[in-house]
């Protein structure tokens, strides 16, 4: 189809100018002649016809996502098909997206840290939405978030900046058609270069824009086929190089979004939101709390992470382990029922404050084996100045820089995503290293998958440059 010229009539739009042009098709500012309305009317795929059965699957996806509301929603006000060619139309929102030279001007990165975490947050809370409501974006980038107003505007500062759009549409014609650009956005996912999509696809795309708007630059840079090669290895630059404010607990939150295997990521992408928000110290906590929350919060499954702030983002001198584990804050496992669901972001904040984020237990408590003494960790690195103090209550625990070890290890290169694995045998617990680059050792000795060694209390186990200190504890 040839492009829209300005005056001219489709259906029941008359065109002003093209917008520009995407992954699913041609953007026009248009005027909806019937309702005396400003919209923005997109035709999806003008370049080559949809095939019968793409056409009814676009009338049934937009049926249902035409039902959507939600206050940080830019909503879908119409779609149809005019001579072969289908279309949609949303609000229009003059200021344009993120990509547009109003939108570059008010969110130009490094953003402040606030600023950026309560970005990320409201449009989790709308990702939510759309994923509660069946649906996944699956082309979250910078050309989809409209700006309604500047971060330090004054005349609207009760309103929400950001607008999300075109739920699903990318998405559909990646999966329908044939569309003109094959290279993905860098936003997307490593799943997504399989052809697949998940709700964590759109974890992983939020992360890679926080990191963008927190460093002032993209997390992966090169060839398409270099950037595909960092996404699957996760060779990302820490945060910290680029931006002093960040704390070590906040990168490790956005790493594990950034996740290569979406299981790994965090449980929604509203926890992941969750997460950083809980992360920000108190000055910054008071700050936040003191503006307004948004309108609607969609519901989600309560935060079982739990978080505590940094004691500086770049690596201390190591403690001393000559300390008895009676002395020190305790971490469990936990599940859904091992936490109440705070009723404020205040009762999160103040639950997280507890316990400490450099080595975190995240699974549901096994059963106890009552013919062997329960045991803990103590664990020192040269991230933090405190201690940790790890419980150990299941009959396998894995250690590792995963997001899914039961005890997480994320801030070091030297650790291996599964590293080490604790098991209770009998009477012993027995420490097995998993193939890690680095190596696992136990009193200066490395260990092997294979043979295993038998802890005894005292050991000290050495992973990258993390230190474990076996306990067994007295039976009760």
């Amino acid at each position: 189809m040839q492009p829209l010229e300005e005056g001219q009539r489709f259906e029941r739009y008359r065109i002003q100018r093209k917008l520009g042009s995407g992954i699913s098709g041609d953007s026009y500012e248009a005027e909806d002649i019937r309702l005396q309305r400003k919209v923005t009317l997109k035709l999806i795929h003008p370049w080559l016809p949809l095939s019968d059965a793409a056409r009814r699957q676009f009338f049934r996806e937009m049926q249902d996502i035409s039902t959507l509301t939600h206050p940080y929603l830019a909503t879908l006000l119409d779609y149809g098909e005019v001579g072969g060619q289908i279309y949609v139309a949303r609000r229009f929102v003059g200021p344009g997206s993120l990509l547009g030279s109003e939108g570059r001007r008010w969110f130009q990165p490094p953003l402040s840290v606030i600023d950026a975490i309560r970005l990320a947050h409201q449009l989790a809370q709308t990702l939510q939405y759309v994923h509660n409501s069946g649906f996944l974006h699956g082309s979250l980038t910078l050309a989809n978030i409209l700006a309604l107003h500047g971060l330090d505007s004054q005349s609207q500062d009760h309103s929400a900046p950001l607008l999300l759009a075109d739920i699903g549409i990318a998405h559909f014609v990646r999966r329908f058609g044939q569309p003109k650009m094959t290279l993905l956005p860098i936003t997307a996912a490593p799943e997504q270069l399989g052809k697949r999509s998940t709700p964590a696809s759109d974890q992983y795309a939020l992360a890679v824009m926080l990191y963008f708007w927190l460093a002032g630059q993209l997390p992966f840079l090169g060839s398409p086929e270099n950037i595909e090669q960092l996404k699957l290895t996760e060779t990302i630059p820490p945060l910290t190089r680029h931006n002093a404010r960040i704390t070590a607990e906040q990168e490790a939150i956005i790493r594990r979004a950034l996740s290569v295997y979406p299981e790994e990521r965090h449980p929604s992408i509203i926890a992941f939101t969750d997460a950083l928000l809980i992360s920000l110290i108190e000055p910054a906590q008071e700050e936040i709390l003191s503006k307004p929350l948004p309108l609607s919060t969609p519901p989600h499954e309560p935060v079982i992470e739990t978080y505590q702030s940094a004691a500086s983002p770049t690596p201390a001198s190591p403690p001393s382990l000559n300390v008895e584990p009676e002395t020190l804050p305790e971490l469990h496992s936990h599940g859904e029922a091992g936490l109440p669901a705070p009723s404020s972001l205040n009762g999160l904040a103040s639950e997280a404050k507890s316990h400490n984020h450099h080595a975190h237990a995240v699974t549901t408590p096994a059963s106890t084996n009552s013919s062997i003494n329960p045991a803990c960790f103590i664990i020192a690195s040269p991230y933090t100045t405190e201690f940790c103090k790890v419980a150990i209550e299941r009959e396998e625990t894995t250690l590792g820089r995963a997001g899914s070890s039961n005890i997480l290890l994320d801030f070091d290169d030297q650790t291996s995503r599964h590293h080490a694995l604790l098991k209770r045998e009998g009477d012993h617990y027995v420490l097995y290293d998993k193939r890690s680059i680095s190596g696992t050792f136990v009193n200066g000795q490395e260990i092997t998958d294979e043979e295993g060694c038998v802890l005894e209390d005292g050991d000290v186990i050495k992973i990258g440059v993390y230190e474990l200190v076996f306990h067994l504890q007295a039976s009760a």
